[in-house]
């Protein structure tokens, strides 16, 4: 089998290069290093086949390689509850509901830019691409929080756990222990029948979730831990995986900046080509042969949505980071996964990279790279933790 890890140095390094790797030698791979094997594939067809079969491929017991279960988290259920958790959450993530945002998102990212121009550089990664999507997300949900800070470093903690379980503790008790507090509070008011903040939080506390009464305290908070996750800490990646590939090539971002029109394809193409999200894991509820591979029952599978996204038989001259691709062509990639478990605040992250770039670039028009990237730590996720960039 080829040199695999998740973990492994030149994995984290250049993943690409070792999906290619895999699609072509070993499509169901398997490593030993973890609790136990771990299965990886790599090809569209098997990715598609467990991702269309909620049946067979379970995530009740988390999408790390490691084993847990979040009684309340909708990256953690199986139908009938999947079903029923996802319908309860979809209203702030309908179309309608995503473009009503965009005034205020746009609004927050003017007022970071501002702040940041008399200074002629920063660390695009904490002082944008982080502070954006957090300060959208505490306005989602109803709170005004000043240390925002805190928030990201739940977050990353939380991220981290899925590979390494003794750093994820940290940060769902620190964001638990918020949202409990918000929570309580909110039914506080509900029950005096006094006004409640308006925001996602307080839909959360006090809405009916199931026999007349609203969600169970425990589930309502890890509700809240799972969107601080997938709420910011992707977006932040796909916002600072864009303008990295732009200024890498100063020609693509001079290209953006004299037809911003091309900022959403520009999206899509980082969606496709540098994946927030590599892969997660699925467990299988029966044994499965997967090319002439056979897979134990209750394997922890990977998935690797990033792989296809590579795949020449999917997309033309994959390996190119390219503008002028078809946006429509480019939505094909599995970034935000596929079938059931498709990412519920897609659009929402869509529009805010959108509008996050479309500021730079108005803003900004002469920026630059002013030093090396680097990635982030988490194996599963693909970003840059340090985007250090400059302007005139």
């Amino acid at each position: 089998m080829p040199d695999y890890s998740p973990t492994a140095p030149h994995v984290l390094e250049d993943p690409a290069s070792a999906y290619r790797e895999l699609r072509a030698t070993c499509p169901v791979h398997i490593h030993q290093g973890m609790e136990g094997p771990l299965y990886t594939l790599s090809r569209s067809d098997d990715i598609l086949s467990v991702l269309m079969d909620p049946s067979t491929w379970s995530n009740v017991q988390g999408p790390g390689i490691t084993r847990s279960v979040s009684v309340g988290d909708v990256q953690r259920d199986d139908p009938p509850e999947h079903t029923h958790r996802r319908r309860f959450l979809r209203d702030p993530f309908l179309p309608s509901a995503v473009n009503a945002t965009e005034q205020h998102v746009r609004s927050l990212a003017v007022d970071i830019a501002d702040e940041l121009a008399p200074r002629r550089g920063c660390e695009l990664h904490t002082d944008y691409a982080l502070a954006l999507p957090v300060a959208s997300f505490c306005s989602l949900l109803g709170v005004d929080i000043e240390d925002r800070d805190q928030f990201s470093r739940w977050a990353d903690d939380m991220v981290a756990g899925m590979a390494y379980p003794e750093r994820g503790a940290e940060g769902r008790r620190g964001i638990n222990a918020f949202a409990r507090t918000q929570i309580e509070h909110r039914r506080e008011l509900a029950v005096a029948g006094e006004a409640l903040p308006d925001g996602f939080l307080s839909y959360v506390a006090t809405a009916e979730y199931a026999n007349g009464a609203p969600m169970d305290l425990k589930e309502a908070c890890n509700t809240v831990s799972q969107f601080l996750v997938a709420g910011h800490e992707t977006t932040t990646s796909l916002i600072t995986n864009l303008v990295w590939r732009l200024l890498e090539v100063p020609e693509r971002w001079e290209r953006v900046v004299a037809d911003p029109s091309l900022i959403e394809s520009a999206v899509e193409e980082s969606l496709r080509f540098d994946p927030p999200v590599l892969g997660l894991c699925r467990t299988n509820n029966t044994q499965v042969v997967i090319d002439d591979v056979e897979v134990p029952a209750d394997s922890k599978v990977m998935v690797l949505y990033a792989s296809p996204n590579r795949d020449p038989a999917l997309f033309d001259s994959p390996d190119e980071f390219r503008l002028d691709r078809p946006v429509q062509d480019t939505k094909r990639h599995l970034s935000f996964s596929w079938g059931i478990h498709y990412c519920l605040g897609a659009g929402l992250a869509r529009l805010t990279a959108r509008v996050g770039v479309e500021t730079l670039v108005s803003r900004f028009p002469t920026m630059r790279l002013a030093g090396v990237a680097q990635r982030i730590e988490a194996p599963f996720l693909w970003g840059r933790a340090v985007l250090p960039v400059a302007w005139e």
